[in-house]
């Protein structure tokens, strides 16, 4: 037998760690799972009712699945730490649906349970036990870990007790809550004083993901104020307080969403849904959903948690049950089939095809052949370890197979149910009959249809939550010995492994050339796109230059015309200009002989007016000798008297007319 992850010598030291004090807070010693398994084994051995003085403070023990039967302490308490098995099979018809006999399902009263090989698991680890007595302890966890102690082995097999981890989970059940804001706000005027006086504590954590097992926080020692300016200091830590606000609102806002889609898919999804709620598992399974989304930031909340996580609340309290999903995410890599692009998934399908092909060669062709793969149909097995379809007694057998074995147990189940289902799958040849036959039809090989009380006893709860199969009861026991006798071996695995990587790899490396042709692609088609541009702007131009040389061939056209016109007037010039100087020269020579003899011309009126001026300059000459000689006669008879009065008016008659004379003289020279 494969037991994951198992290690003897850590287990003990881990067991022994469990039941030291946790952060301050007293957890006797004998609250572990060793002791825990003794109570459980005392109380299911009959007729104890005292522990002795041994008991007197261990604490009840309540949340194991099913019975309500108390164990009196030395000191007179009760203890109740899980239920009896039953001793009877009466069916009780007054119970829920999807009940038989009750929570109180156990195995029969007449199985009996070898404690001493439980009691060596718990004790001594698994592995230790794998190698001395392999075959009984496969043969006892085929036949079922018994339901009084389920709860106790799995933690013994998956090694998830972890006090550290417990308190990082309560602490994580805080955020959001007004504890929560409290210790936020008291934080934060913590730190505001410790900025003040020169240091700087990082005493709060994100409230959207833990990725350590401890919940202390990092302190951080800033430079002394008496190197930083105060008016620095105080920006610095007011920038501080808003980057912190700012946070706290964001992370806030993401809690108040993860907490609507966890409480969303929280309703009957299983056929033990309803029981679960009606149990008051609801808020642990709630609690547990929402602790782990914030603990794991890469996976946060899926679907499948609730699947995964509501058996574990039917064995163990929600703390546990927490450590044990971590567990089971990390060590049993159940966290890569729900991480981004889902490998572990991939792998894990692609190990189911591969083996049904060597082992039902057949019906993987036919399948092939018909292109219906794992995918459409095997999916939900491996994200809800069939808890979405199966009845809890026969999720929880599952279980005990896959914390010892791996997630291998649910390759096996799945190829037990392909090869119970060969014949039916063969005789189907049309692909969506075929798919809804996978997914619904498949398990019906198993139900029982004529159930006795032992048969309901052992499937505990009715099948799927479905109208039509709301009454079905499956045979867990013949189940489980059929996936248990299908032989993979770790050879198998590992082979198909390095196929899947190797297959894993080779689609990586075409995707990523896909990526490089892709991008060679787009920024050929840019280039591309570019050059059409330039041709685009090329033929622009070279429409433009052809108009141009068109218009310009036009215009030159016009211009050797408008030329030859201009050659046409210059020779026309040419020949008046050469015809001109002989014209001009005549012209000039017979105007000079006008002029010639207009200058003769009026050279003799001048001296014609010259001869007459002259005359006239003697006649003015003369005038005034006979004006001044009259001006004296007259002069000389105006003394006289009025005798001389006749003579007088003819000499004044004379006077004037010499006047008027020398007057007309002096204009004329003028």
């Amino acid at each position: 037998m494969a037991t994951i992850g198992s290690n003897p010598d850590h287990l003990l030291n881990k067991l022994d760690e469990s039941a030291e004090p946790s952060n301050g807070s007293a957890r006797p010693a004998r609250n572990s799972l060793r002791d825990r398994f003794k109570l459980l084994r005392l109380r299911e051995e009959a007729g104890i009712t005292s522990l002795g003085d041994e008991n007197d403070e261990f604490p009840a023990v309540t949340t194991v699945v099913g019975r309500k039967q108390s164990i009196t302490a030395a000191d007179g308490k009760a203890i109740s730490p899980g239920p009896l098995s039953p001793q009877t099979t009466t069916l009780d018809p007054s119970l829920v649906p999807g009940m038989a006999v009750g929570m109180t399902s156990g195995p029969p009263a007449t199985e009996d349970v070898d404690w001493d090989l439980w009691q060596s698991v718990v004790n001594e680890g698994p592995a230790a036990v794998a190698r001395s007595s392999p075959e009984e302890l496969n043969q006892a966890i085929a036949r079922g870990i018994p339901t009084a102690i389920r709860g106790v082995v799995w933690q013994v097999l998956a090694q998830s007790k972890n006090g550290e981890l417990e308190s990082v989970y309560r602490d994580l059940l805080t955020r959001g809550t007004e504890q929560d804001r409290d210790r936020a706000s008291m934080s934060s005027g913590g730190a505001s004083q410790t900025f003040s006086n020169g240091k700087d504590r990082d005493t709060t954590s994100s409230a959207s993901s833990v990725h350590s097992e401890s919940s202390s926080g990092a302190h951080k020692a800033s430079s002394s104020p008496s190197d930083r300016d105060p008016e620095q200091l105080v920006k610095a830590q007011a920038a501080a307080m808003a980057e912190r606000k700012r946070k706290a609102k964001e992370d806030a806002l993401s809690l108040v969403r993860l907490e609507k889609a966890i409480k969303r898919d929280l309703g009957a999804r299983t056929s033990f849904s309803k029981f679960a709620a009606s149990a008051g598992l609801q808020d642990g399974l709630f609690n547990v959903c929402k602790a782990y989304a914030l603990f794991d930031q890469d996976v946060g909340y899926a679907q499948g948690m609730n699947f995964l996580s509501m058996p574990l609340l039917f064995n163990m309290p929600e703390e546990e049950a927490f450590c044990l999903l971590v567990r089971l995410m990390n060590q049993y890599h159940l966290r890569d089939l729900f991480i981004t692009d889902m490998p572990g998934l991939h792998k894990h399908l692609y190990q189911f095809e591969r083996l049904l092909e060597d082992l039902e060669p057949a019906l993987y062709c036919h399948l092939r052949r018909k292109q219906v793969t794992p995918h459409l149909y095997a999916t939900q097995w491996f994200l809800t370890l069939f808890a979405y379809r199966f009845p809890l007694q026969l999720v929880l057998r599952i279980y005990d197979l896959i914390l010892s074995e791996g997630l291998e147990a649910i390759l096996k189940f799945g190829i037990c149910l392909m090869q119970k289902n060969v014949a039916a799958l063969l005789a189907i040849h049309d692909m969506g009959q075929l798919t809804t036959y996978l997914r619904d039809k498949l398990f019906d090989v198993y139900i029982d249809q004529a159930p006795t009380p032992s048969s309901i006893l052992e499937s505990g709860f009715f099948g799927s939550s479905g109208h039509s199969i709301d009454k079905e009861v499956y045979r867990a026991d013949q189940l489980v010995h059929d996936a248990c006798a299908v032989k993979i071996t770790p050879t198998m695995l590992a082979a198909y492994t390095g196929e899947w990587e190797e297959k894993s790899r080779v689609e990586k490396e075409r995707e990523l050339e896909l990526e490089n042709l892709k991008a060679a692609k787009e920024s050929l088609t840019l280039k591309v796109r570019r050059l059409e541009e330039r041709v685009q702007e090329h033929d622009s131009e070279h429409a433009a230059l052809a108009t141009e040389l068109v218009r310009t061939k036009v215009e030159n056209e016009e211009l050797k015309e408008e030329n030859e016109e201009l050659k046409t007037k210059v020779e026309e010039l040419k020949i008046i200009v050469e015809k001109q100087p002989g014209e001009v020269e005549e012209r000039m020579q017979a105007q000079m002989d006008v002029l010639m003899k207009r200058n003769q011309e009026v050279h003799g009126e001048n001296q014609r007016l010259e001869g007459e001026m002259e005359e006239m300059e003697r006649t003015l000459v003369e005038t005034k000798m006979a004006y001044a000689e009259v001006s004296e006669v007259y002069s000389i008879l105006s003394a006289f008297g009025p005798g001389c009065r006749a003579n007088q008016q003819q000499v004044q008659s004379n006077h004037e007319t010499l006047q008027r004379r020398l007057n007309d003289l002096r204009k004329a020279l003028d």
